[in-house]
């Protein structure tokens, strides 16, 4: 399981199973998609570069990039 603390905030951006992710924040909690659309919780914002980090498209491993030489 994937577990980010924002640097400014202190909150916690969890990624679940399931893609989505799970903020807390001072007691607060919420659930977003990576794109920043709220899913569920009473937490209604999170930083949309925080949840694209952790949930976001991912590149792919370093040994199938191809490289021009």
């Amino acid at each position: 399981m994937t577990v980010l603390r924002h640097p400014m905030s202190g909150a916690l951006y969890t990624l679940r199973d399931d893609g989505l992710v799970d903020v807390e924040n001072n007691g607060l909690t919420g659930t977003f998609h990576f794109n920043g659309q709220f899913e569920t919780g009473e937490l209604r914002q999170a930083d949309p570069h925080m949840l694209m980090w952790i949930a976001g498209p991912q590149l792919p491993a370093a040994d199938s990039i191809r490289r021009n030489r």
